[in-house]
């Protein structure tokens, strides 16, 4: 496979740089500036409610003490996660966003494909089957524009039977067990961190796509996409977007 010279550039939980990540006004800033290829969390409510959330905990976006996990969705529908640490008050607003309210703005968005995330937490917490039956409901008006992934590959193929047409698997390792897991499941990608991605590139060869998260230098990204990275994560996208190296033939 030739290495493309153009990168393609995925929106790390939106646009964090600039915005609150994970919230659907992140979104939104990250496609103005032109992203197509964006990514998000998911986590479950007490009532297995799927929002979009990296973390289980709210300390840090919303700098409340609460495990997504544990609280009901009532509770956390009016939850603040404007990162006023980093943000001050300029993201008050920004709610805790609901999984569907994701997938309906998703459906305005013609053109762009979301990476949706199902977290360890939650499926440790509710069981496998629960948190794949409540997200892939949650995802069907814009099931056509997700790519659903996780660490957990078990995860990903209920999610194929349930209408997931495109899934990826998020690598840690590379050892025999792995590499069979990997035939088995096929997954159209494999994610893995940027420090990794060489090793991981050569110990797992396949026929799928590699995308490395993250980072926020133009060399850097150009260089994993010379080194056969499909997409390359940052958390800086409409930046790297704006950045002349990123459009050179």
């Amino acid at each position: 496979m030739v290495p493309q010279t153009v990168p393609m550039l995925v929106g790390h939980r939106g646009w964090p740089a600039q915005f609150p990540e994970n919230t659907l006004e992140g979104f939104a800033a990250a496609v103005a500036a032109g992203a197509r290829w964006l990514e998000c969390d998911v986590q479950l409510s007490a009532d297995r409610v799927p929002f979009v959330c990296h973390d289980a905990s709210l300390k840090r976006t919303a700098g409340r003490d609460l495990d997504i996990t544990a609280t009901p969705a009532r509770e956390l529908d009016v939850i603040s996660v404007g990162e006023a640490a980093r943000f001050g008050a300029r993201f008050a607003a920004a709610r805790l966003a609901r999984l569907t309210a994701l997938a309906d703005w998703l459906t305005r968005q013609p053109g762009v494909t979301q990476f949706v995330e199902i977290k360890r937490q939650s499926l440790r917490h509710h069981g496998m089957q629960p948190v794949v039956d409540a997200v892939m409901t949650a995802l069907q008006p814009a099931l056509k524009q997700c790519v659903v992934i996780s660490f957990d590959p078990v995860c990903l193929t209920p999610a194929r039977r349930q209408g997931a047409a495109r899934v990826g698997w998020a690598v840690e390792a590379a050892g025999e067990q792995i590499r069979r897991s990997a035939a088995e499941l096929q997954p159209d990608y494999l994610f893995t961190d940027e420090k990794l991605f060489a090793r991981m590139r050569a110990a797992l060869p396949g026929p799928w796509q590699w995308i490395v998260y993250h980072t926020e230098d133009a060399g850097r990204v150009l260089e994993l996409t010379s080194q056969g990275a499909y997409m390359v994560e940052t958390n800086d996208i409409g930046t790297l977007l704006g950045d002349a190296r990123m459009h050179k033939p």
